[in-house]
């Protein structure tokens, strides 16, 4: 596997993994949030800007300074979807909900054991 592929598939399972601690906190009543969402809120945004920088490589329509990763994480809310979009068009945006799905794993996971037990 290639350092984009790795990026993503460490992104999913630090998404995944945060979201069913959370989800176990929310089911056993803990009303902390558990250091594995901590962990995750740090580690995903560096994981993205990381996979930015590495697909962004690959793209060449895009002009990259030499602080490229640095101005990524600084401006990562607004140039993430213009970046999706300017490099892969209209899929680019079903890639961004995909990214933001993972983001917020833990709140459907948590919503999914509300309604579950609610019935």
């Amino acid at each position: 596997m290639n350092r984009k592929k790795w990026l993503i598939v460490s992104l999913i399972t630090i998404s995944t993994i945060s979201a069913l601690f959370e989800g176990l906190f929310y089911l056993r009543g803990v009303p902390s949030t558990p250091a594995t969402a901590d962990v995750a809120g740090i580690l995903s945004p560096f994981l993205l800007v990381l996979w930015v920088d590495a697909d962004s490589r690959d793209h060449r329509q895009l002009g990259r300074s030499f602080d490229y990763g640095f101005l990524v994480l600084m401006f990562l809310l607004p140039y993430f979807p213009y970046y999706l979009w300017r490099t892969r068009g209209a899929a680019g945006l079903l890639m961004c909900a995909g990214f933001v799905s993972l983001f917020l794993m833990g709140f459907f996971v948590q919503l999914l054991i509300w309604g579950w037990y609610r019935l």
